[in-house]
C-alpha cells in the first residue's frame, strides 16, 4: 500500500491540538512535518486517519495522550460542528480521528472544503 502525506488541513488541526496542549516548541511538531499516512477510512460518521513517524523522527518522553478538538463546519446544525481527536502513543503521534455530533453525516468532500479552521468547544458526545 503506497503511503501519501497529510493534507494541509489535516497537518493544520493536528498542529492545532499539539500546540494548544504542548507549546510551539514541542518535538510532537517535527514529527508531523515527516508524518505519513498509512490509511485513511471513512465511516459515514466520521474518518480514521493511520499516521506513520520514520523511526529517525524524535520521540517525547513514551507519552502516550488522547487530545481533542472541535472545528466549526460550513454545514447547518447538527452538521456545523464536527469532531477530531488526536492519539499520541509511546511518543509519537499515531491516529486521528474525526468524527460528527448526532446523526450527522461525514462529508465526502475534501475538509479544505467544508471545514473552518477555528476551534469551538465541542459537544461531549460522539457519534455511535
Amino acid at each position: 500500500m503506497r503511503k501519501t502525506s497529510l493534507s494541509a488541513v489535516e497537518r493544520q488541526i493536528i498542529e492545532t491540538m499539539i500546540i494548544g496542549e504542548y507549546g510551539p516548541a514541542t518535538l510532537f511538531l517535527r514529527q508531523i512535518g515527516v508524518a505519513q499516512i498509512d490509511k485513511r477510512r471513512l465511516t459515514g460518521v466520521g474518518v480514521f486517519v493511520d499516521l506513520s513517524i520514520p523511526r529517525s523522527a524524535p520521540r517525547v518522553d513514551a507519552i502516550s495522550a488522547e487530545l481533542s478538538a472541535g472545528f466549526r463546519t460550513s454545514f447547518s446544525t447538527p452538521a456545523d460542528v464536527v469532531g477530531f481527536t488526536l492519539f499520541i502513543r509511546d511518543g509519537a503521534v499515531s491516529f486521528l480521528e474525526g468524527y460528527t455530533y448526532g446523526d450527522a453525516v461525514w462529508p465526502e468532500e475534501p475538509l479544505d472544503e467544508w471545514l473552518i479552521l477555528d476551534p469551538v468547544e465541542a459537544p461531549h458526545q460522539k457519534a455511535k
